[in-house]
């Protein structure tokens, strides 16, 4: 490694533990302000609300890393350019992209090192800290009973998949029902349709019921059966649809693959959206180095002004790159692109404008 490279990252390396440092302080300070009654109110002792926030910190991390690398890399080139070390690393022979490759490296390393964040240790921290947000801080203010959850899936016994368009808790109605059961060759051999389904006296109640039988190859057999209500015979409580509506934080990739490989066939909708949060979790880790190939030429350059120009320029590139990313994930979890594409369309949209500034200062 060149001594120029050694001194540039030794130079980004302090700003960004410094700004990462921050910026996780000021969460958690604001956070406890804003919880402080809930704290106080709660049977939570000390180490339960340390145990909390040591628990949120990396579920905050991976989403604050990327602000903290463009950070850290305008304040780096911007006190380069107050001591026009540029210009003398530049009058040296250092070509522009000798000045910006050591930071493309730290951004993949940054990548990399928030995708095996967010694969091993931010799946279980985020289900003890919700579930000590839920359980305790948050316990007895009665506002998640008046929430609905929209497409839920879950597993039941009996090799049944369970669907429904929203659940509301506050009744403990199911609305929109289907319940799929196969065999043991993973071969469909039901499916029942309900208007509605509430939880009584220990079952799923099921109103307007059409259920139909089908045979090995997928086809109907015989007259669909219709009647008014049903039990359902599920062994699942109210509680474990609040539970499973949230789950794919509580997942890394692997285990939302073999989910989504579960429901393959069962329901598209539902297939769609899920495949969009999965390819989302690995192209999510990678905006850290589409930030510094956006960030770093902007702050590169040495006119005079270009300093806060670039600062500028460079924050509202990365407000629209949200924007974009935002739009891009509904139009897939909508069906309108295809999952991979709206999990990746932001970073290959804005890594694009970042090759054209690179090959711009050059």
């Amino acid at each position: 490694m060149r001594v120029l490279d050694r001194y540039l990252i030794r130079g980004f390396l302090g700003p960004f533990t410094f700004s990462v440092t921050l910026i996780l302080v000021m969460f958690i300070v604001v956070d406890v302000f804003n919880r402080l009654d809930e704290i106080l109110k709660s049977s939570a002792g000390a180490s339960v609300i340390l145990t909390y926030y040591a628990n949120l910190v990396p579920v905050v991390l991976v989403q604050v890393i990327p602000i903290a690398v463009l950070v850290s890399v305008l304040y780096l080139f911007g006190h380069l350019n107050r001591h026009n070390e540029i210009i003398a690393m530049r009058a040296s022979g250092v070509s522009a992209f000798g000045l910006l490759a050591p930071f493309l490296f730290i951004g993949l390393l940054v990548s990399f090192g928030v995708f095996l964040l967010s694969e091993t240790i931010v799946p279980r921290a985020t289900v003890v800290s919700t579930s000590i947000k839920e359980g305790l801080l948050e316990k007895g203010r009665g506002d998640l009973r008046d929430r609905a959850i929209h497409n839920v899936a879950l597993y039941a016994a009996g090799n049944r998949m369970v669907f429904a368009r929203e659940f509301t808790i506050q009744t403990n109605m199911l609305h929109d029902v289907v319940v799929l059961e196969d065999d043991h060759n993973r071969t469909l051999r039901s499916k029942l349709t309900a208007r509605r389904a509430v939880w009584r006296d220990g079952d799923w109640i099921a109103q307007d019921v059409v259920e139909h039988r089908l045979d090995q190859s997928g086809e109907v057999i015989g007259e669909p059966i219709v009647v008014p209500e049903r039990p359902l015979g599920l062994d699942r409580h109210p509680d474990d649809f609040i539970r499973e509506a949230s789950q794919v934080e509580f997942m890394n990739t692997r285990e939302l693959k073999v989910y989504i490989d579960n429901l393959k066939g069962a329901s598209d909708r539902i297939v769609q959206r899920l495949s969009v949060d999965f390819h989302y979790k690995i192209a999510f880790p990678f905006v850290s180095f589409v930030v510094i190939m956006i960030g770093a030429p902007l702050a590169l350059r040495t006119e005079r002004g270009s300093a806060i120009v670039g600062v500028g320029t460079s924050f509202v590139v990365v407000l629209l790159y949200y924007g974009c990313l935002s739009l891009s994930l509904a139009l897939g979890k909508g069906g309108h692109l295809p999952p991979i594409l709206a999990a990746w369309l932001s970073n290959l949209a804005f890594a694009s404008v970042g090759l054209y500034l690179i090959r711009k200062v050059s």
